[in-house]
């Protein structure tokens, strides 16, 4: 059994506000390797998102019916985060990148959710607030 005496003082309510639809800069935090539903191999990539102390998550499916179209995504995720080379390794390199992404609200059972909608072109982000760091 474990020992411990729980403190309540120390316990403080968190409240997750929804990132507003918009585009933001966001930095890459881990990349875990995996094998999703479709069968298909990728990453699932997850984001700091700047101005917020909530994760987002975006994928890069790797769909060997489709090469032109992984090669499309890929290279826009990339371009939009400064990815140099075409090694894709354990995607454990592109960690601390920085890019941009937009965000949308979608309804999930009965709520709505923020998620990630695509990444933005890094000739497309001289107007965003720069990287604050933190989160």
């Amino acid at each position: 059994m474990a020992n411990w005496t729980f403190d309540p003082s120390q316990y403080k309510e968190k409240n997750f506000e929804i990132i507003p639809q918009g585009d933001y800069r966001a930095r890459i935090a881990d990349v875990v390797e995996k094998t999703f539903n479709s069968g298909n191999s990728g990453y699932e990539i997850t984001l700091d998102i700047n101005g917020y102390n909530s994760k987002m998550w975006t994928y890069l499916v790797l769909d060997a019916s489709n090469p032109a179209q992984t090669n499309q995504r890929i290279g826009e995720f990339f371009d939009s985060f400064g990815i140099k080379g075409t090694s894709m390794g354990s995607g454990k390199q592109w960690i601390g990148n920085v890019g941009a992404v937009r965000i949308k609200h979608e309804a999930y059972k009965g709520e709505n959710r923020a998620k990630v909608a695509y990444v933005i072109a890094r000739n497309r982000q001289e107007n965003l607030a720069p990287w604050k760091g933190g989160n």
